[in-house]
């Protein structure tokens, strides 16, 4: 395809779609929606606490003296996550 088809081409759908036709008023964005599984609820309590656990960990060094990285923070916070989900599927 040469570029002058793929130039008009590009022009053409600018037209059909573009702000200054005034149809923009009739197009509707329809977005999936994540599926909700016990993944993403992790993922999302997870997200939520890790700030907080970055907090509690900011000072505290692990057994090699060196200061906790936030790679092992996230990992916690996936952690405690995993088990309050886990949790709370079997006993609510």
């Amino acid at each position: 395809m040469s570029h002058d088809a793929i130039n008009s081409w590009v022009e053409k759908a600018k037209n059909q779609i573009g702000p200054n036709n005034g149809s923009d008023n009739n197009v509707q964005v329809i977005t999936r929606a994540a599926p909700v599984t016990k993944g993403n609820i992790i993922m999302d309590l997870a997200e939520k606490l890790r700030p907080w656990l970055m907090t509690v960990f900011a000072d505290l060094r692990d057994e090699n003296g060196m200061l906790v990285q936030p790679a092992r923070v996230r990992a916690i916070a996936l952690n405690v996550a995993q088990d309050l989900i886990t949790q709370e599927q079997k006993h609510g």
